[in-house]
């Protein structure tokens, strides 16, 4: 379902069957750590999360809904950066549904690739220090559900 690739940018990846689409995120935010931090609440009682990704020009949100063992994924385009406009003015350009054992581990597992570079090589790349207290905190909603 995500692959994050880094050149600069980072690239998330999400995929059902044959459907397919990419969020090309800047680093205008940390959204390495807010990935992290707002799956990880899915496990600790939290509904849904929406996720912000700059783009660039532009914005995406990943809105999380949580029902039990599964959850819907749905990602909204909007046209500005740090828009202000309601998650229903956005355009929905992807929808899946993923069991939440298995999102918690993609996201855990494309989050670890990044933790591997080291904290100077991460830093150097994103200009952020590596979220190493979400991660723990991700880490732990991982082993909580471990299917």
């Amino acid at each position: 379902m995500m692959n994050i690739e880094y050149r600069g940018w980072i690239d998330i990846r999400l995929s059902e069957n044959q459907h397919e689409f990419t969020i090309e995120g800047s680093f205008l935010s940390d959204v390495i750590h807010d990935i992290a931090n707002r799956i990880s609440t899915l496990t600790e009682g939290a509904n849904e999360v929406i996720i912000r990704v700059q783009a660039e020009p532009g914005e995406y949100r990943i809105l999380i809904i949580n029902s039990g063992d599964n959850c819907l994924v749905e990602v909204y385009g909007f046209d500005n950066n740090f828009s202000s406009d309601d998650l229903t003015q956005g355009n929905i350009v992807f929808r899946a549904s993923i069991e939440m054992s298995l999102l918690l581990k993609r996201f855990y597992n494309e989050i670890t690739k990044l933790k591997e570079l080291g904290e100077k090589e991460y830093h150097r790349i994103w200009g952020y220090e590596f979220p190493s207290e979400a991660y723990q905190r991700l880490k732990k909603a991982v082993v909580k559900h471990p299917k």
